[in-house]
């Protein structure tokens, strides 16, 4: 924004917001950028794409911050819906694609089934069972977590049969 130059030089303070989406959700906001016919369309999908995933509120009054009133004031529409879940309603999905690919647990138990047998192995799922809930103990962030997401999820089902269904059509 070249021409905003003279207007940002007398500015003080900035705050810089980035966003990265991917899956369902960048291509369906590829797509709306690409039908864009205006400079006014491809404001109002980029900021309503950043509104529709990151809003900031004050703690105190969980009012919205001043941030988010400027770009929401930016809106032509108010409705800036994609057809998406929040990326943190696949965390559990994400959590579990970690511990099969890459968290190393596959290889340890591999490793104890190499050395002891995979009755062993069967045995160290249920020693980290054990520690867990003798343990464990959840922070606010994952008490949040399951007070937001565990209606959806009784909804839905369990994540990993869906993730079973998609290996066996790979033929996995």
């Amino acid at each position: 924004m070249k021409h905003m130059r003279h207007i940002a030089k007398e500015v003080d303070d900035w705050t810089r917001v980035e966003a990265q989406f991917s899956g369902k959700y960048a291509h369906q906001l590829t797509e709306a950028i690409r039908n864009c016919q205006t400079d006014e369309q491809l404001k109002n999908i980029i900021i309503s794409s950043i509104l529709d995933r990151y809003m900031f509120f004050y703690v105190s009054s969980n009012r919205p911050h001043k941030l988010t009133r400027l770009m929401l004031e930016l809106l032509d529409k108010k409705d800036f819906q994609f057809e998406s879940p929040s990326p943190r309603n696949n965390s559990l999905e994400q959590s579990i694609d970690h511990l099969i690919k890459g968290s190393g647990l596959f290889p340890v138990l591999w490793k104890i089934s190499q050395i002891w047998g995979d009755e062993v192995a069967r045995d160290f799922i249920n020693y980290l069972y054990d520690k867990y809930r003798a343990d464990f103990i959840p922070n606010d962030d994952h008490i949040s977590w399951v007070n937001k997401f565990k209606n959806i999820y009784l909804i839905e089902g369990k994540p990993w049969k869906e993730l079973n269904n998609i290996d066996e059509e790979k033929g996995g």
